[in-house]
C-alpha cells in the first residue's frame, strides 16, 4: 500500500486502485465523496481536514508561503501530530483490505487529496508529506 498526494482535478485519472481520501474542509461541488461511474472510490477523512485551530488562519494570499512561517500550516502540523499515526496507518489498511476484497482488485493506494495544484507551495500538502515521512512513511505527488 502507498499513499500519495494529489488534488481534485487529478481523481478524474485515478485507476480503480488509487483511492482518494479528501483532507480539505469542504469538497466541491463537482465531486461528490463515494464511489464514481468509472469506479473510483474518494472518502472524506476527517482527522485530517484542518481542524477549529487552523480555522481563520489562512487567507489564500498569504506571501510565507512555507509550513513554519504560515500560522495556518504550523496549526495543521501540530493537529496532525495529535493522531496516533500507528492506528491511523491500521485503518487505512483495513480500509484497503475491505476494498480490496469487495471490488476484487489486487491492491489498493490512497491519495491524500487537497485543493491546490502540486505548484501552489502554500498547500496542506507539503505538511502531509512531511508527517507521513516523520512517521516512516514515503509520500510523494501521484503523476497520472
Amino acid at each position: 500500500m502507498k499513499i500519495y498526494t494529489s488534488y481534485f482535478y487529478q481523481i478524474r485519472f485515478f485507476p480503480k486502485t488509487l483511492v482518494g481520501l479528501s483532507t480539505a474542509v469542504w469538497n466541491p461541488h463537482y465531486r461528490p465523496m463515494g464511489q464514481d461511474e468509472r469506479g473510483v472510490i474518494c472518502l472524506d477523512v476527517p482527522p485530517l481536514k484542518p481542524g477549529k485551530t487552523c480555522e481563520n488562519l489562512c487567507h489564500g494570499n498569504c506571501a510565507p508561503k512555507h509550513p513554519q512561517t504560515c500560522d495556518f500550516l504550523r496549526e495543521y502540523r501540530k493537529q496532525l501530530d495529535k493522531i496516533n499515526f500507528p492506528d491511523f496507518l491500521q485503518h487505512l489498511e483495513k480500509l484497503a483490505a475491505t476494498i480490496k476484497k469487495g471490488e476484487n482488485l489486487d491492491y489498493v493506494d490512497f491519495a491524500l487529496i487537497v485543493y491546490e495544484a502540486p505548484t501552489n507551495p502554500c498547500s496542506e500538502r507539503v505538511v502531509l508529506q512531511q508527517w507521513l515521512c516523520d512517521n516512516g512513511l514515503e509520500c510523494e505527488e501521484w503523476k497520472n
